[in-house]
């Protein structure tokens, strides 16, 4: 049985390709990003991420899924294992889910959430067995199948129209604050964090201890994921060159811009993430 203990992940990588496993969960000193989406199901317990600049429990048995684009860490859990799944992205937006609006969510920072069945917990357990066996083509493309027919339910059964989610905000304290100011400005080339202190009504100091302990990085280091994040959604979901892409997300130059996109995802360049991603 294959296991993948999130703290001992990068903090950065380009993607996780398509993989299934079950492991037991363990709170992640930092927060991490990868281009992939991400399946989680909770056994025996609970799951708390500090995720798109909110704390959000996902209960046990509760089937989760979200893009890993956007900045998220582990920070608590009483789960004994879970369920996981990475799905590359480009493979995701080729399937069209819900005319793209389905995409349109995950790439909002929405955590989507709901009751697993009896079905999709079956699923999931063969998924990860099936993956933990020597790489058998035939069953991962079977696998992939699945998958798409999965998230094509959950997004029919989660439209934005209907009842809340099961997955529950946690307390909006000062981190929360200070990272749902970061989410509403940072693709302004002038943020900066004495800005972001003084809209949260915090010393700048106060404000980045405060953030680094909940949220296990710092103040710019979430800017700056949160820029790469919304690059990468619009190097695969438009045309636009690379200057522009820059500047609508935040960067005050493309040489800027182009040093952050590779140190976050492993020395790949804007260009070369398209064509392999595109």
């Amino acid at each position: 049985m294959p296991t993948r203990p999130a703290d001992k992940l990068p903090a950065e990588h380009a993607h996780l390709a398509f993989k299934a496993w079950r492991s037991a969960p363990s709170v992640m000193p930092r927060a991490h990003t990868h281009t992939d989406l991400e399946f989680n199901i909770p056994l025996g317990g609970d799951l708390e991420y500090f995720f798109a600049g909110r704390f959000t429990r996902v209960p046990e048995g509760h089937f989760a899924v979200f893009w890993a684009g956007v900045p998220h860490r582990l920070t608590a859990q009483t789960a004994t294992e879970y369920l996981c799944l990475t799905l590359p992205l480009a493979w995701f937006l080729a399937w069209r889910i819900a005319g793209g609006a389905f995409a349109g969510r995950l790439f909002a920072g929405e955590l989507v959430s709901r009751p697993a069945d009896g079905v999709e917990l079956a699923q999931f357990t063969r998924w990860a067995d099936d993956f933990s066996e020597p790489k058998q083509p035939a069953r991962e493309r079977i696998a992939l199948l699945e998958v798409e027919a999965c998230l094509r339910r959950v997004a029919l059964e989660t439209t934005t129209d209907a009842a809340p989610t099961p997955a529950q905000k946690i307390t909006g304290g000062q981190a929360e604050r200070i990272a749902a100011r970061i989410g509403e400005t940072f693709r302004d080339p002038e943020l900066s964090v004495d800005a972001v202190a003084d809209a949260v009504s915090l010393h700048p100091k106060y404000a980045l201890a405060v953030f680094r302990v909940a949220c296990g990085m710092t103040v710019w280091d979430y800017v700056t994921r949160l820029r790469v994040s919304h690059a990468q959604r619009l190097l695969l979901t438009t045309d636009w060159n690379m200057e522009r892409i820059a500047h609508e997300s935040g960067f005050a130059s493309s040489g800027r811009f182009f040093v952050a996109f590779r140190k976050q995802t492993g020395g790949i360049t804007p260009r070369s993430y398209r064509v392999q991603s595109g």
